[in-house]
């Protein structure tokens, strides 16, 4: 095969294939990956090279507001209009600022931050520029992990393009195992996620004071969750199948025992991205204890305001931001004992899926509705937002059924898989076929909602 003696046709193949899958959404876009792709790469080899300091700074200072105004401009700056006419207004002052009719491109906040990561590995002498701009430019626009992730390191993924064809050979049971994490990952997402969704939009929708409210908070917690770690395991299980490995973004974070254990689990690409080149270059907790709230709680509002343009993201990235600097040394202290523990995880979940009523709720009034709409009353309506009781109980049972099984994984977890692979071919198809007919005969298939990943927007 042509793709196993030459690893220039192969990224070629792979960069197109990557652009066109991109440019099937809308093929103005194609430009900005391309820029982004230029930029990153040149300047990363004129700040290799830069002979002092002054100007391996002035390059890299260059190259962030390069990157970061195509980001501001595309998801940030209607937000920032119409904050300053707010303002303008609470002051007498007719805002004379216009917003503009912008279309935010899918998954720009990921592929933005995967080229600047790049650069900044070589400022900091941390890995050279790379030589070839087709390997570097399928690094960017890798289709599996493009829109939503994960955010991978130039020298985690990018010397898998680099290496030679003859050894990346072609492994079954990496192939038998992408395969099976993109079963997972769909079966996650139309069976339950999509599921999910049905039940929360409809009180979004139309908010109901009591159970159907409380109800709709557990449930986007979980859809959330399963909706995301869904598409990570097709972009990661994808890639397996391409013989590329993409790093893990979800590690079972609703077991986590502390709030830092929780954002070490969740989303973990841009957990450790901010961790690494944001919190630490700020100082971390190298210059005593008000120095480290502070970078704390600049990473977590950054963090909102990541997600989108919106003062809900921020309240959403401070509410985290403060759990863990209140709440995390108490916990440490608690999960010493067995019953603590449980308490712990169980506190963690219930403070996250408060603190999602911003990140899901359009504006903070409505936000601020849903919190007041908690209660335990109305059960009478709990099977009237668009879910049957049937459907009700099935998703209850799906969501017990799959922390079962991560709890399991937790202890278990390479044991498992070691049983599955090595099991006879029956006991190997029967998990096979039951995914593959779960999705077939329970998967939901549009009826009237919205079944684009959540993560897509940012």
């Amino acid at each position: 095969m042509v793709f196993n003696r030459s690893k220039r046709i192969r990224n070629l193949f792979l960069l197109f294939a990557s652009w066109f899958f991109y440019g099937s959404w809308d093929w103005r876009f194609l430009f900005l990956i391309i820029v982004i792709t230029l930029t990153d790469y040149f300047f990363g080899k004129l700040i290799h090279v830069a002979e002092t300091s002054k100007r391996r700074n002035a390059l890299l200072m260059t190259v962030v507001i390069i990157n970061l105004s195509i980001l501001f401009w595309f998801k940030y700056y209607n937000f920032f209009v119409a904050s300053a006419n707010a303002v303008l207004g609470m002051m007498g002052i007719i805002g004379c600022l216009r917003t503009v009719d912008i279309i935010i491109p899918v998954g720009i906040s990921f592929f933005t931050f995967q080229g600047l990561g790049y650069v900044i590995d070589i400022y900091r002498k941390q890995s050279e520029p790379v030589n070839d701009i087709i390997a570097f430019s399928a690094f960017i626009a890798f289709f599996p992990q493009l829109v939503a992730g994960p955010i991978e390191r130039a020298k985690d993924l990018l010397p898998q393009f680099i290496e030679e064809i003859n050894r990346k050979p072609f492994v079954y049971d990496h192939v038998r195992h992408g395969l099976l994490l993109i079963a997972v990952g769909l079966f996650k997402k139309m069976v339950i996620a999509d599921r999910l969704a049905i039940y929360v939009d409809a009180v979004y929708v139309n908010p109901i004071k009591g159970l159907p409210t409380l109800t709709a908070l557990a449930f986007f917690c979980f859809q959330l969750y399963l909706d995301f770690s869904a598409y990570s395991q097709i972009a990661i299980g994808t890639a397996q199948v391409f013989g590329f490995r993409l790093s893990t973004n979800f590690r079972r974070p609703y077991l986590a025992t502390t709030f830092r254990e929780f954002w070490s689990r969740w989303h973990i690409s841009l957990s450790s991205w901010f961790r690494d080149y944001l919190y630490i270059s700020l100082g971390g907790n190298r210059h005593g204890v008000s120095r480290t709230i502070i970078n704390t709680m600049i990473v977590f509002i950054v963090s909102g305001i990541w997600h989108g343009s919106s003062w809900n993201y921020v309240i959403w990235g401070a509410m985290n931001g403060l759990a863990l600097i209140i709440f995390d040394r108490r916990l440490k202290i608690g999960i010493k004992r067995s019953l603590m523990r449980y308490a712990s995880v169980f506190f963690i979940v219930f403070y996250w899926a408060i603190s999602l009523v911003f990140f899901r709720a359009p504006t903070f009034h409505d936000a601020i509705s849903m919190l007041g709409n908690i209660g335990f009353g109305n059960a009478d309506l709990l099977y009237s937002m668009g879910m049957p009781k049937i459907e009700y109980l099935f998703t209850i049972f799906s969501l017990v059924v799959l922390m079962l099984i991560e709890l399991i994984e937790e202890t278990w977890n390479e044991k498992l898989d070691s049983f599955l692979f090595n099991s006879s071919w029956i006991v190997r198809w029967i998990p096979y076929m039951a995914i593959v007919l779960g999705i077939v005969y329970l998967g939901i298939y549009g009826n009237g909602s919205d079944n684009n990943f959540i993560y897509f927007q940012f």
